[in-house]
């Protein structure tokens, strides 16, 4: 085996050029499925992450009216949900958490110099931000129960109305005349903004209900442990049908979206996305494999003579066969080691870029690493087979006959 192979490498050295267009050949598609498939992880995590409200057990409840006649009350009465029955709802087995949102989309909001910056003004608790997956930026701070016990004049601006109004933690800002201090400003939700957060401010419910005394306008409840999203909004309509006295299979009267069946269409379609740039790269590297089997034929058409001779003085066809497997599987070990390392070197300086932020941070996974040495191998050994074949059927005869 090591005469083999000291044999396949003097070779390879004695035609130069011929080993270093293959070895190309493999760098060039490596490069390109690894960096393909490192991009399309750095993308499904970015909004992966972005979708994971979709793919929580959390329940967005919203009232609506009653669709049903129950017990003498009429169609189309609208529910409503009081904070006496929100307390009740905390203490159900079946919740973990809530959170209120109370809205205003008429409120008067100024900067401090009296310049309108937006009329939605939300009037949540501490728990709601978690609740929707939405984050904060760095040196923001999310409301706690201190500033709904002590009703303070503090707020939280979406991203998008920060940038706009040019709105910094510290500063202030005005609703309905009354002056707040921004406490935070919310994470670039990078397009997926399911609550309309980007444009609003949110303030502590108690300081909201201060201003103007509004009935609650929806609710973001979590489920505890074992409990899944269509049990809890069956729990949620049976609770509120006996509060509010609808038909328990009356579903107009609270609007409970499920969430799960868009976010499982979304993740395909992300996943569809990873598996498409994958098999992008892929052809690309076939493409190379294709250029080393051309180069191997090559070199089959112009070595005829040399193999006549070998198999004249008694060498075994399957010696010729093995000579050949070893040449092209050396060019595909030094094409996938000088590869990999231009591969991770590309990604390393592409993820120090300032790429658009919906394209997320590309990384290289070992799955990909593993799927991309695994296509190169084969199609190496694909490509070094069928020319190793074709040299060891020759017969002496027609070797040492052949003009090259």
């Amino acid at each position: 085996m090591r005469a083999a192979l000291f044999q396949a490498w003097k070779t390879l050295l004695a035609h130069k050029v011929k080993s270093i267009l293959a070895v190309v050949a493999i760098v060039w598609g490596l490069v390109s499925i690894i960096v393909l498939m490192a991009l399309g992880e750095g993308f499904y995590q970015h909004y992966s992450a972005s979708f994971s409200l979709l793919n929580s057990d959390s329940q967005y409840v919203q009232p609506s009216q009653a669709s049903k006649p129950w017990q003498g009350l009429p169609v189309r009465r609208n529910i409503r949900i009081t904070e006496q029955q929100v307390e009740r709802l905390r203490e159900s087995p079946f919740v973990e958490q809530l959170a209120i949102v109370y809205e205003n989309w008429e409120a008067r909001v100024s900067d401090a110099h009296g310049i309108s910056i937006t009329s939605f003004v939300a009037g949540t608790e501490s728990s709601y931000l978690p609740l929707v997956k939405q984050g904060l930026t760095k040196g923001s701070r999310n409301l706690n129960h201190s500033d709904e016990h002590h009703h303070s004049r503090v707020a939280l601006v979406g991203d998008l109305l920060a940038r706009r109004s040019h709105l910094a933690v510290g500063d202030k800002i005005k609703v309905h005349g009354i002056p707040f201090q921004v406490i935070g400003i919310l994470a670039d939700a990078d397009g997926v903004n399911f609550f309309a957060n980007s444009d609003r401010v949110f303030i502590p419910s108690s300081t909201f209900q201060d201003i103007w005394k509004k009935e609650i306008s929806n609710l973001m409840v979590k489920p505890v442990s074992g409990v899944n999203g269509e049990q809890l909004r069956r729990n949620l309509i049976d609770f509120f049908a006996k509060q509010e006295h609808f038909d328990p299979s009356d579903n107009d009267a609270l609007y409970l979206p499920d969430f799960s069946a868009s976010g499982k269409v979304l993740m395909s379609i992300l996943h569809g996305i990873q598996i498409f740039l994958a098999c992008s790269g892929a052809m690309t590297l076939a493409v190379g494999a294709l250029g080393v089997a051309n180069i191997m034929f090559l070199s089959v058409t112009e070595r005829t003579r040399e193999i006549g001779v070998r198999l004249a003085i008694g060498a075994a066809p399957r010696t010729i066969l093995a000579q050949f497997l070893i040449e092209g599987m050396l060019l595909a070990f030094f094409g996938a080691l000088l590869g990999l390392s231009i591969a991770i070197l590309v990604v390393f300086l592409l993820s120090k870029m300032h790429l658009p932020s919906w394209i997320g941070v590309p990384v290289v996974t070992s799955d990909s690493i593993g799927v991309a040495l695994f296509v190169t191998c084969v199609l190496a050994i694909l490509a070094a087979y069928f020319p190793a074949r074709r040299a060891a059927g020759l017969t002496p005869v027609v070797a040492l006959s052949a003009r090259v």
